[in-house]
């Protein structure tokens, strides 16, 4: 009796991990979404720097693959930077908001959707007034207190301006603005999210840059105010 109860009770064991060697698949931990394909890896700390600002992006930057985001969903240049900066203004927010510090697939590709369908639904990060000419100013080319400097003679009233920033996201760089009282001045904000290592072609190219012709339009006049003499390779014109 002994020995049938052994023979019962292994049987019951065995017919018991079948039902779950029949469920669990390792090789399958969970099923993906698919928007991994349109994500580029993410940077180390060391190389989220900018040699021309000479200074360290202040949050890790999620990339796009534009070559891959053209074949899915023919986006053009400027969609395709409206996508990649709204998308990781919305991760910081969501970042700033909890404490977890990453995001599970199906978040991501929720994320990904919502913010494509925004885009291509004609929504815009960057709100440009309707004028023909636009001045740009380099954050990292001056200190704070020259912006205050200016911002106290007549020269942001003259043009449209839109602050270029290397490093800053749109959070940071608006978080330094209100501090500064620079807030009022309705600056238009390209920050580092609006970077890629694309260019127009979509083709992967060394660095991390931005064309802002495209970005702003063909029959836009831009206009670089002083930059210390400093070199810009990310900021582009033809």
């Amino acid at each position: 009796m002994k020995y049938l109860n052994c023979l019962v009770l292994l049987a019951l064991i065995s017919c018991g991990s079948g039902e779950v060697k029949k469920d669990y698949d390792p090789s399958q931990p969970y099923t993906t979404s698919g928007t991994e394909q349109f994500f580029l890896p993410e940077l180390p700390t060391w190389a989220n720097f900018s040699a021309s600002g000479n200074c360290f992006k202040k949050s890790s930057i999620q990339y796009l693959n534009f070559s891959k985001l053209r074949e899915s969903y023919q986006l053009d240049y400027a969609q395709m930077l409206e996508l990649q900066a709204q998308y990781n203004e919305r991760l910081e927010n969501y970042y700033q908001s909890t404490a977890v510090k990453f995001l599970r697939p199906v978040e991501q590709a929720s994320f990904f959707s919502n913010t494509l369908e925004q885009v291509r639904s004609g929504l815009k990060g960057l709100k440009i007034p309707k004028v023909k000419e636009v001045t740009v100013l380099w954050f990292e080319a001056h200190t704070v207190d020259e912006l205050k400097k200016m911002a106290s003679t007549s020269v942001f009233d003259e043009n449209y301006f839109i602050l270029l920033s290397s490093c800053q996201t749109k959070q940071s760089l608006t978080q330094i603005l209100m501090q500064a009282n620079l807030d009022g001045v309705g600056f238009g904000l390209v920050t580092s999210e609006w970077l890629a290592p694309f260019d127009r072609d979509f083709n992967k190219s060394p660095g991390l840059k931005i064309f802002l012709q495209d970005l702003l339009g063909a029959e836009m006049k831009i206009n670089f105010l002083n930059t210390h003499k400093k070199t810009i390779d990310e900021f582009i014109l033809p």
